[in-house]
């Protein structure tokens, strides 16, 4: 899946060592919860069309933006990080059988309002954008994982 190295479990303690690494990956597992505790897991995967965007673009060694775009319109990730704003993070290497899990504080920004243009740069067709200051990177190696392959339609 990843032609970078995954990341040596336990070494991990700046996201520019991972950069590459992140950077690449072609899926994440995104989990919030609202004030009252109601958990949220959902898949964010790369913006497929037209020009592919980048799944994600790591700032500097302490925080990194995810673009939002519109999904089933149900907003249980934005609206409980407006509420409360813990975020993880899950990448899962089948290839080279390891995770990175990701955790921090998350803010919520809107196209036009939020941030600058910078992000907006990066993810051009995002309507939202959710900028992380992560406070916790956790590498592990993940026995038998099964193999995943991408096939060509």
């Amino acid at each position: 899946m990843s032609s970078v190295d995954a990341p040596v479990a336990g070494t991990a303690s700046d996201l520019l060592l991972l950069r590459p690494w992140l950077e690449e990956q072609p899926f994440f597992l995104l989990s919030s919860a609202s004030a009252a505790g109601a958990c949220d897991c959902s898949y964010r995967g790369r913006e497929m069309h037209g020009v592919p965007e980048p799944l994600l673009h790591v700032m500097d060694a302490g925080s990194l933006v995810i673009p939002d775009y519109r999904g089933n319109n149900l907003f249980n990730s934005i609206g409980n990080l407006l509420e409360h704003d813990r975020i993880a993070l899950l990448f899962v290497d089948f290839a080279q059988q390891c995770t990175v899990m990701i955790q921090g504080r998350a803010e919520v920004a809107v196209r036009q309002a939020d941030r600058g243009p910078a992000w907006q740069t990066i993810f051009p067709t995002a309507p939202r954008a959710i900028f992380i200051q992560v406070s916790r990177v956790q590498t592990a190696p993940v026995a038998d994982l099964p193999h995943l392959e991408w096939v060509a339609d």
